[in-house]
């Protein structure tokens, strides 16, 4: 692999840790608080609360940071998947433990 290969490579795993970092802090703290609560749900409800807190946090409250992950090459599209995908391993994470 090129040196610029890996630089690309880098940008964008930067880029993808930015965008889910606004995603994981609320999601995890509200399937832990719903632990303690009592709810055996956590796993499947940890999925659906990244969705949920995606769509709140970047469709309605920070509809123009899109623009800034486009800039690096990241579409609407892949970041939605890229959340689908990084939730459903936590949630399955969740639901082992």
């Amino acid at each position: 692999m090129c040196c610029k290969q890996k630089e690309e490579t880098m940008r964008l795993l930067k880029a993808i840790f930015v965008f889910y970092q606004k995603l994981i802090v609320p999601t995890l703290i509200l399937s832990v608080l719903l632990s303690f609560i009592g709810l055996g749900i956590t796993g499947k409800f940890s999925f659906f609360l990244g969705l949920l807190f995606h769509y709140f946090i970047y469709e309605i409250r920070n509809y123009n940071e899109y623009y800034f992950y486009y800039n690096f090459g990241l579409s609407r599209l892949t970041l939605w998947i890229i959340t689908f995908v990084l939730n459903l391993i936590t949630g399955l994470i969740f639901m082992l433990l």
